[in-house]
């Protein structure tokens, strides 16, 4: 197919997508993103493993079995992290910013830390810049850095 041809599709799937309400365009955003944690869940003040299980167990419904299974941790560990999260933390974690979806399977490697991997994720896969993660996340710019120094290091 060549680029023009290309350039029409594209211009014809912006019309179909521009016809649509904000939840039917979420919708087909989060189909064409693929499975994720939106980015705006992280910026709860839980840690990131409570933050993931939370947002699987609430919104996606998975029985903590296979949260396991996705998150390379023991049943036990999700269990006691879920009921330790609504403890400290009341309310529904906030999912309204699907721009960027963080995938729940780079959480299995357990060498690094979950915000190790989301800020390497981030920067790599997505080419965001430290001071842009550091707003997406509400962290420290210093944070930011020290975290992805520390995934270089267990990298090399």
């Amino acid at each position: 197919m060549t680029a023009t041809g290309r350039g029409n599709i594209a211009k014809h799937v912006c019309n179909l997508v521009l016809a649509l309400n904000e939840k039917e365009k979420n919708e087909v955003l989060n189909v064409l993103q693929g499975e994720g944690i939106p980015i705006s869940a992280f910026r709860a003040n839980l840690s990131g493993l409570e933050i993931i299980v939370r947002y699987l167990k609430e919104t996606k419904k998975k029985p903590f079995k296979e949260i396991s299974g996705i998150l390379n941790r023991k049943p036990s560990t999700i269990y006691g992290t879920y009921y330790k999260s609504r403890k400290k933390f009341k309310g529904s974690l906030d999912i309204s910013d699907i721009s960027i979806k963080i995938p729940y399977d780079i959480f299995s490697d357990r060498k690094y830390s979950v915000l190790e991997l989301i800020v390497a994720y981030l920067e790599g896969e997505k080419g965001i810049s430290k001071t842009q993660i550091s707003l997406l996340l509400h962290k420290s710019i210093n944070t930011i850095k020290t975290v992805h120094r520390r995934f270089k290091v267990k990298n090399e």
